[in-house]
């Protein structure tokens, strides 16, 4: 299966690894920004989310992309080995940077990955430069680097990711997340106004208040729809015992099986009359009909006639065959062979008759040898 890398970092597909050189800015040497007293007691954030959980778009309209087995994600990531940890760079400098010879140091190593509420999220150790930018909100967000099957989008396997400030993924912000004094507009998650604008079929120009009227109206909605408990909801009249259930479910399932049998034995009976099948033939008949009645009445259709029905397997001889009248078999004989009908049947009575002699022949014989026997035995 072909697997494709995205860089969620800001750059479009087209662009990726094709910065304008008078845009680069190399962060290896850069010195963090002085910090605040409020800042120096803070640290940055152990764990960061890496990848959302379920459907998810990038900003640049890259996507659609999931994540429906975030185990299974953390499992391929577990398997490339890295005993050092997955790494976090500055604004992916690995993808950008690296290619062309400029510095792509590491900010962090992802050191454990877990799934949390559907979502990746990873224990990092930070390094001593990345942290202080981060509590010093010199970087805001963390964007990451995964490989994904194009077939559907699935994210199947987490690379890297970077530190920077314009993520193309809506992701918890990580700068200074445990700092007090940080704006609660940095403290709360993001609100995806616009894809909740598309879900709820709101105007492009719907605001944040008109998103959570309409959420709202479809949760009263719902409750609505839910039907009230009646007031026998817990009346034993109104139910019965699960045995008795049961025991009228077994009877019905008895009639039925027996209804079914039954017009199984009258199709196959129709078969054995018409000569499609042979008695001998008949439970095994019966069984299958009873299951696919549609499959027995098409094999017996396709089945060519085993015999006349002057034979007579259904029932009592028929009136000609007790006359002595030949069949429909024994005149198809008579006219290949070129015998009358009275020399055929002659010829049959006289075959009956030296059946019978022989049969009397050997009952007289045994009867001799169980006479010599006791003879044989008094003396």
């Amino acid at each position: 299966m072909e697997h494709l890398i995205t860089r969620t970092g800001g750059e479009s597909e087209t662009r990726a690894g094709k910065l304008i050189p008078s845009f680069v800015i190399d962060t290896a040497g850069a010195p963090a920004s002085a910090q605040s007293p409020e800042e120096a007691t803070a640290s940055a954030p152990e764990w960061i989310e890496l990848l959302p959980s379920g459907v998810f778009y990038g900003r640049d309209g890259r996507g659609p992309f999931r994540l429906d087995d975030p185990a299974a994600v953390i499992a391929s990531t577990t398997a490339m080995q890295m005993n050092a940890g997955i790494p976090i760079d500055y604004d992916h400098a690995t993808d950008f940077g690296a290619p062309e010879g400029r510095p792509a140091p590491a900010a962090g190593w992802i050191r454990e990955l877990e799934v949390r509420g559907g979502a990746v999220w990873g224990r990092v150790e930070w390094t001593a430069r990345a942290a202080s930018s981060i509590v010093a909100r010199e970087y805001r967000y963390v964007s990451p680097v995964f490989q994904f099957d194009p077939k559907d989008g699935s994210v199947t396997r987490l690379l890297r990711a970077g530190l920077t400030n314009n993520p193309n993924l809506h992701l918890t912000a990580i700068a200074a997340s445990c700092t007090a004094s940080a704006d609660a507009k940095d403290q709360r998650m993001e609100f995806p106004t616009q894809e909740l604008r598309e879900l709820l079929n709101l105007d492009g120009d719907a605001t944040v208040a008109d998103v959570v009227a309409k959420v709202r109206e479809l949760r009263n909605a719902g409750d609505a729809a839910v039907p009230a408990v009646g007031a026998h909801a817990h009346d034993p009249a109104h139910y019965v015992a699960i045995a008795e259930f049961e025991r009228t479910v077994t009877e019905l399932n008895a009639l039925k099986a027996e209804r079914v049998r039954e017009r199984a034995a009258h199709t196959v009976e129709e078969a054995i009359r018409a000569g499609k099948i042979v008695p001998a033939q008949r439970e095994w008949a019966i069984a299958y009909c009873a299951a696919d009645a549609r499959g027995f009445q098409a094999f017996a259709a396709k089945q060519p006639s085993i015999v006349g029905e002057n034979l007579g397997l259904a029932g009592a001889p028929p009136a000609d065959r007790r006359a002595g009248a030949l069949n429909a078999a024994e005149l198809a004989i008579c006219a290949q062979l070129g015998l009358n009908h009275s020399e055929f049947i002659r010829r049959k009575r006289g075959r009956a008759d030296f059946l019978s002699l022989e049969r009397a022949d050997a009952e007289l014989r045994n009867a001799k040898i169980r006479s010599n026997d006791i003879r044989n035995n008094q003396d």
